[in-house]
Order: structure tokens, then C-alpha cells, then sequence
């Protein structure tokens, strides 16, 4: 990952979750870091068995992920271990729910 006079070295394992901020995604890891590609692109060169594209803003780190709470219209309230909340878009249901063994 590049910034304007360093690149930071993230080892995947230690990224939590990711968030689309326009062209860029922010990696939550130790600390948050600004990575200039796509979310949509970025979930794609990722295992997808390590991660889970929950809405259309956030991708979470399956081994983060602690409690899935069902809310109305077949979203879900996801906790991660960190005790963040995100709420997951509908159109990403069956795909949670494959994730984690729910049917």
C-alpha cells in the first residue's frame, strides 16, 4: 500500500474489515490505511473463504466476525470481534447466510 513518501506493508490475516470510500477502500487493520482501488476490485484478488462482501460499502475478515443479528427485510446487523457494527445490504443475504452455514 502506497502513500505520498512510504509503502505500508499489511499482512491480509490482520485486516478486519474494508470500506469503499469512493475510488479508494479503507483497510481497517492495527490502524486504518487508504488503498487507492476499488472495493469491488480489491474483494475480487482477495480468498474468498477469508473474505465476505456484506454490502455494497463493507467487506468484512470472516474470522472477525463474532454475531450476526437477523433484522427486518433479510439484513443483518454483523459484530465484528472489535465490536464494530455493519449492517449488511439486503442483495448480500444468500451469501451470508452460505458463509456461515445459515439456511
Amino acid at each position: 500500500m502506497k502513500s505520498v513518501n512510504r509503502i505500508v506493508i499489511v499482512q491480509v490475516a490482520r485486516i478486519v474489515r474494508l470500506e469503499a470510500e469512493d475510488n479508494y477502500v479503507r483497510l481497517w487493520a492495527d490502524a486504518p490505511y487508504l488503498h487507492k482501488e476499488t472495493l469491488t476490485r480489491l474483494v475480487g484478488r482477495l480468498d474468498p473463504a477469508e473474505f465476505l462482501r456484506i454490502h455494497r460499502s463493507h467487506a468484512v475478515n470472516i474470522q472477525s466476525v463474532r454475531e450476526l443479528r437477523p433484522l427486518l427485510h433479510g439484513e443483518y446487523l454483523v459484530v465484528l470481534a472489535n465490536g464494530t457494527e455493519l449492517t449488511s445490504g439486503r442483495s448480500y443475504r444468500a451469501a451470508i447466510q452460505q458463509a456461515f452455514g445459515l439456511g
